[in-house]
């Protein structure tokens, strides 16, 4: 299972992030802070578009 740390850069790098929440985000770990944790597309804990491992591998490259 993936980290805090990650999902938070996953989300900021991702090309698919959209946010359930419209409120400002700017907190890291707040409710509404930028992160996997707060993708619609985060279903059961797996990214249903299949852009979370794509990302975080292009992240690792940077």
């Amino acid at each position: 299972m993936p980290n805090i740390e990650q999902m938070t850069h996953v989300a900021n790098s991702c090309n698919g992030y959209n946010s359930v929440g419209t409120e400002f985000q700017s907190s890291i770990g707040n409710v509404y802070s930028k992160s996997c944790d707060n993708c619609q597309h985060l279903k059961n804990d797996k990214c249903e578009i299949n852009l979370y491992d794509k990302t975080l591998a292009g992240l690792d490259q940077s």
